[in-house]
């Protein structure tokens, strides 16, 4: 199974989660040039831009040590274009991390993972 097809299968996997606990789909795979965002969700009146990372092992790491700073300036550069795009500049919004476990396909949800730098 090639990197994009496990990508793109925790991203389901983490789609569903957050649509399990009653979260809007508003797009999959935004991309900004060069930049994109795995999920933009909406919780109540919040956008959440969501970076899904998964890994079989974490002897290196847990997925989420692996949203790196240059990663979080991506995000942040993508997610402004967002807003400015759909007119919502004035929405409060936050970026969350879903780790996926590839091991036994578990989530673990990290709420508000970091500001935009």
């Amino acid at each position: 199974m090639s990197t994009t097809s496990i990508g793109r299968s925790a991203e389901t996997l983490a789609k569903g989660y957050l649509e399990q606990k009653g979260y809007q789909t508003l797009r999959q795979n935004y991309r900004s040039g060069p930049r994109e965002i795995d999920l933009i969700m909406k919780s109540a009146d919040t956008i959440v831009f969501v970076e899904v990372k998964a890994r079989s092992k974490t002897h290196f790491g847990t997925p989420g040590e692996f949203v790196t700073l240059a990663k979080r300036r991506l995000l942040t550069l993508a997610a402004e274009a967002y807003l400015i795009e759909e007119k919502l500049l004035d929405s409060p919004a936050r970026f969350d991390v879903i780790e996926v476990y590839l091991s036994d396909n578990s989530i673990n949800h990290i709420e508000n993972a970091f500001d935009a730098s």
